[in-house]
């Protein structure tokens, strides 16, 4: 068998050296679930594939029955993993290394090295047997003449033709021939000169004077002066006499001098003398 026709993957290698492994007599199939928050499972089994040159090298942990001859177990199941992965995957086993992790006791009965002899290394694959499948080939009615098909000729006297008219000569379009543009002589630039306004000074070129360097001004720490707290004092206290409430006195009102004044003969001297007169009698 060719291995460059198919690809096989190392958890298909695995599967099958595990199977192999607990065909053997005096190994223990070890569940992890089964074994403890920090058990492993057995048999455990790590590819490593060559697939190019169909090679394969396995590495494999075993549990034991006890009390068996482990030194025979191992090579039984070397034998016999050897045997089935060459013969079911079609690659070439070029290392194998089993460790013994463990033996467990067995209620049941010893292993011996009789009982490994007789364990059967090579494996032979089932042949598949396939039922030959019944062909049914289908039945085909006899060719029938067809009806023949009687068509009305009155039905094509309904028929109108219609028309086509002959189409419209098509008249030439002439392009107008393309306009050259008349290259425009551009006048020389004018350059504008100062206009003076009467009433306005002209305008006088600012000398900015050229920016100092500044100087580096260091700032004194300013020190601070613990303020002492006074104690506080007790409260006086302070009696206030009522001063007596004197009434203002407002003088009676006098009546008002009656003025009479003529509007014709009114100018700005009488009435500058009416108002001094009024100003004097008060």
């Amino acid at each position: 068998m060719d291995p460059s026709s198919y690809r096989i993957s190392e958890k298909t290698v695995a599967h099958v050296a595990s199977a192999a492994i607990r065909s053997v007599p005096g190994t223990r199939d070890v569940d992890a679930k089964l074994a403890g928050l920090a058990g492993r499972s057995f048999p455990r089994v790590d590819v490593h594939l060559d697939r190019p040159a169909g090679l394969v090298a396995l590495d494999i942990e075993i549990v034991t029955a006890y009390p068996a001859p482990v030194g025979a177990i191992t090579d039984e199941v070397r034998r016999t993993v050897v045997a089935h992965v060459e013969t079911l995957t079609g690659l070439t086993v070029s290392r194998l290394n089993i460790a013994v992790a463990d033996a467990e006791v067995t209620a049941g009965a010893t292993v011996t090295r009789s009982d490994l002899a007789d364990h059967p290394v090579g494996f032979v694959p089932t042949p598949v047997q396939v039922t030959a499948t019944h062909v049914v080939y289908p039945v085909t009615q006899p060719a029938q003449e067809l009806s023949p098909v009687t068509v009305d000729s009155s039905t094509y006297e309904s028929v109108r033709h219609v028309d086509v008219p002959d189409a419209a000569p098509l008249t030439p379009v002439e392009t107008p021939r393309p306009v050259r543009p008349i290259s425009v002589a551009a006048p020389p630039p004018v350059v504008p000169r100062g206009a003076e306004v009467p009433g306005v000074e002209r305008l006088r070129p600012v000398s900015v004077e050229k920016q100092k360097a500044l100087r580096l001004i260091t700032a004194r720490r300013p020190k601070f002066v613990p303020v002492e707290r006074p104690m506080p004092q007790a409260l006086r206290r302070i009696t206030v006499t009522p001063s007596p409430i004197t009434s203002p006195h407002v003088p009676e009102p006098r009546p008002l001098d009656k003025i009479f004044i003529d509007p014709d003969r009114v100018d700005q001297d009488s009435y500058t003398e009416t108002t001094a007169s009024r100003k004097e009698r008060r």
